[in-house]
């Protein structure tokens, strides 16, 4: 941030000093980059900034830039042999034909990454087979000398536990020994801390270094790697070294829970105190923890409570059980709802077992029953009573999954153990399933089986799964209005085959009204769907509906109610809507107005932002959004709040801020471009900026009817004759979707919490970088910050996501950013936004409904 703003100033011997403290500080190398979307200068930049680095600073340096032109102007104007940072094979070999002619030409050396057209290569064979394909290239074709050449071999994070990357570290060394072995002369980079992202920060400084340790021994020879953040291998403890060589190494199945354990238990600054469950029963321990979120022991206690119900001795006590080693895992003083003062401190006595005799099938089912799921039910009711956030039920949803995976091995595998049956979906055409997964979660640690079918799932195949399980219920989640309406078209292909699933609605698109029209099956609105459609506002009161459908005792009485509910909906909307009618006022044709001065932007036609600074966006980040709706402190107030932004929310953002960017899953990108436009009628019209009389796109957008009786093509100028006279902007932009994938491998591996909350960072990050762009659009307009606005599709104003396809013929978001759209006009990569543009300044939110 301080080396951008010197920059802006074109303040040099500034970025100098900088570099000085940097080499002072024992880098070995500087990465030089100077790209700024604020500028247009970065050749000349570069240009200048080489020069002075090369008389100043005795460190070699990196450039670092996605711009051939750049690459060339460093090059020529530096005496010394740089590295051009990089080539890859991801688009076939045109990075590589553009780049290494100029590194030849000035005696360069190139950091080579093993990507492909496959994407990153994750075995050592395929990492080999990559390099070789670079090297061939480079060396044969363009004659440069195997030293020259700086393979990265990519490494992956070990703290997810998914199959797929627990060798990824094996894969890792073995590729740099191979590329070593194999590819004579060559060197190799790595960056080194990508193997521990998500691991607590005492624990990653230990299995940095002994990664790095092996790395070197596998012949890597330059690290990226902040010497803060490793140790040195010597001053490691031998049950350390040998606790990470496990995970590393992939040595053991549980390599990763008992590293993850060992530092739970050894915080990097640990307190003595006492242990809350010391004189508690196995049971009453077992639902403290759940409350609290505690996962450590729970295994054991599930042990003992499960021996006393079967009236068997219990087994011995491992010391390291929580509970028998005082301080090690007690209440973080991050826990806001742990304290007293939150009504959590002491647990609701549960009752003792009898003293049997009872088999161990029986006695886990009665732990099963009588102590885990009670135990989420209160979590769940302190949800609902405003006492716990969501990502505090998700934590305590993990300590209940490892609770009921050991009462599973006590149970014989026999059917009618699940307390029923749900086939949920994320519905045809929508990418989002963030809320669907959570109700997943609440479901199965609350006994239920559930089948999920993932994200954009088609009606057949929903159904054709609840026949095939006989499901007690199908719920089904959908974010965009669009999408929504896969919803009753499930309905009505039920009823035609003569199916009664229960169908559970919900996501941010879905109302009770969208529901109630649902439910009906005929077009004349009179038949209802027999066992019902509900529409559930969050993932308890899903729970809250499969609960009283699948008791005998409740579910007549729970369908009659539900329908006598819509029925009443219905007949109350009818009589608001003719109030509406007959109160609305006549229409107004006065409009925005027209006299306002239209601006010309900086240029026409569309620009390519190929890296947004990362670091600059977190300044954009709404924050109260962002702990409130994605982070689910929405009821939170006063004290509480104030502990939850203090001790839980501030500094898990300035972690995320640091693990996401030194992991490298940012990949923000954005396009963005200004075009002539003129309103006709209700559409708006996009003209090509090189031929002014040839129409490229028209948009056509709702009007209100009432109120206003606003348009968005209203904030526009009509054309003069056959000529537009005024601009509209759009943008797209994406984080890319390797944070994503992460958010969803958390979730996966049971980690609910975790991925919970970097899927809200985010989304709010996507939204930060769209606001990002609009500064940078008012900018290039000359108008204010606070003139005009954006419309994103979707919302009321313009909500066709599927003009979303328009949109990708005007930029180039599929061609240069790697986006797509689903066939209902979802954005992928999910975490993406595009949006209008407008300039006007009387530009305001409205419905159109």
């Amino acid at each position: 941030r301080k080396v951008k703003r010197l920059l802006l100033a074109d303040d040099y011997d500034g970025v100098l000093e900088v570099a000085r403290e940097q080499v002072e500080g024992n880098a070995h190398l500087l990465d030089v980059c100077v790209a700024l979307t604020e500028r247009q200068d970065e050749a000349e930049q570069m240009r200048r900034l080489v020069k002075l680095l090369a008389q100043g600073v005795d460190a070699p340096l990196m450039f670092d830039t996605t711009e051939v032109d750049v690459v060339e102007a460093a090059l020529k104007q530096y005496p010394g042999r740089p590295v051009v940072n990089s080539i890859n094979l991801e688009n076939g070999r045109a990075r590589i034909d553009a780049v290494l002619p100029h590194v030849v030409e000035h005696g360069a050396a190139v950091v080579a990454l093993t990507i492909d057209e496959q994407g990153m290569a994750k075995t050592a064979e395929r990492k080999l087979e990559v390099a070789r394909r670079i090297h061939d290239i480079a060396t044969q074709e363009f004659g440069l000398e195997p030293d020259a050449l700086i393979f990265d071999a990519l490494t992956f994070t070990l703290a997810t536990g998914e199959a797929e990357f627990r060798r990824s570290a094996v894969e890792t060394i073995e590729g740099i020994r191979r590329i070593k072995q194999e590819l004579p002369g060559v060197l190799t980079i790595l960056g080194v801390s990508n193997v521990s992202f998500g691991l607590a920060p005492h624990a990653r400084a230990v299995l940095n270094s002994v990664f790095l340790h092996r790395c070197v021994e596998a012949g890597l020879d330059l690290a990226i790697v902040n010497p803060a953040h490793v140790i040195p291998y010597a001053e490691i403890a031998p049950e350390e070294r040998e606790l990470a060589d496990d995970l590393i190494l992939d040595r053991r199945e549980d390599a990763l829970t008992r590293f993850i354990a060992y530092y739970e238990t050894h915080r990097a600054e640990q307190t003595e105190s006492a242990d809350p469950t010391a004189s508690m029963t196995p049971e009453e321990a077992i639902h403290w923890k759940i409350l609290h979120r505690k996962k450590e022991g729970i295994e054991e206690l599930v042990d003992l409570a499960v021996q006393n119900r079967a009236g068997a001795p219990p087994p011995p006590v491992p010391a390291t059980r929580a509970g028998a080693r005082a301080g090690e895992d007690e209440v973080a003083a991050t826990d806001v709802a742990d304290r007293p003062d939150a009504g959590l401190a002491t647990p609701r006595p549960r009752p003792r077992p009898g003293p049997g005799p009872a088999s161990t099938h029986e006695a886990g089912v009665w732990v099963l029953n009588n102590v885990l799921l009670p135990a989420m039910k209160e979590v769940g009711d302190r949800f609902g009573a405003g006492e716990l956030i969501l990502p505090f039920v998700l934590q305590s949803a993990e300590v209940m999954k490892r609770a009921v995976a050991r009462v599973e091995t006590y149970l014989d595998k026999v059917e009618g153990q699940s307390k029923g049956r749900v086939v949920l979906a994320t519905v045809f055409g929508d990418v989002h399933d963030i809320g669907k997964n959570l109700v997943h979660t609440i479901l199965s640690n609350n006994g239920y089986t559930v089948y999920d079918l993932g994200k954009q799932v088609p009606v057949n195949v929903i159904i054709e799964k609840a026949q095939e399980v006989n499901a007690d219920a199908i719920g089904l989640s959908a974010l965009l209005v669009s999408t929504s309406r896969q919803m009753p078209l499930c309905v009505q292909e039920l009823h035609a085959r003569g199916l009664s699933f229960p169908v559970l609605c919900g996501g941010a698109a879905i109302n009770p009204s969208f529901v109630r029209a649902a439910a009906f099956v005929d077009e004349a609105k009179t038949e209802l769907y027999p066992t019902g459609v509900y529409y559930c506002k969050d993932a308890f009161e899903g729970l809250a509906a499969v609960e009283a459908l699948v008791d005998p005792e409740r579910r007549d009485a729970f369908i009659a109610q539900r329908r006598e509910e819509i029925l009443e909906g219905v007949a109350r909307r009818a009589e608001l809507v003719e109030k509406a009618r007959a109160a609305r006022p006549a229409r107004s044709n006065a409009g925005p107005r027209r006299d306002i001065e239209i601006p010309t932007p900086a240029f026409w036609g569309t620009k390519v932002l190929e890296r947004l600074p990362a670091a600059e966006l977190y300044s954009y980040i709404d924050l109260n959004t962002l702990y409130r709706l994605h982070w689910g402190a929405k009821n939170a107030k006063g004290e509480q709040w104030e502990r939850l932004v203090k001790d839980e929310f501030e500094p898990r953002l300035e972690r995320y801020r640091k693990e996401v960017q030194a992991s490298g899953m940012l990949q923000v990108r954005a396009a963005y471009g200004f075009f002539p436009a003129a309103a006709d009628g209700d559409e708006l019209v996009v003209y090509d900026p090189d031929d002014r009389a040839s129409e490229l796109a028209r948009f056509p957008f709702p009007r209100q009817d009432d109120r206003d009786r606003l348009c968005l093509a209203d904030y526009f100028a009509p054309a003069n004759g056959t000529r537009p006279v005024d601009v509209v902007g759009f943008q797209v932009v994406t984080v890319g979707d390797r944070l994503l994938e992460r958010a969803d491998a958390l979730m996966k591996g049971g980690d609910y919490s975790e991925g919970y909350f970097l899927h809200g960072f985010g989304v709010r990050l996507a939204e930060a970088a769209a606001e990002y762009v609009h500064r940078l659009m008012r900018h290039e307009l000359g108008i204010p910050m606070d003139r005009g606005l954006r419309y994103s599709w979707g919302y009321p104003a313009c909500p066709d996501h599927r003009q979303h396809e328009i949109l990708f013929r005007l930029l180039p978001a599929r061609e240069r950013l790697g986006m797509d759209l689903t066939e209902a006009g979802a954005l992928v990569p999910e975490l993406s936004t595009a949006a209008l543009v407008v300039h006007h300044p009387e530009a305001k939110y409205f419905s159109a409904a």
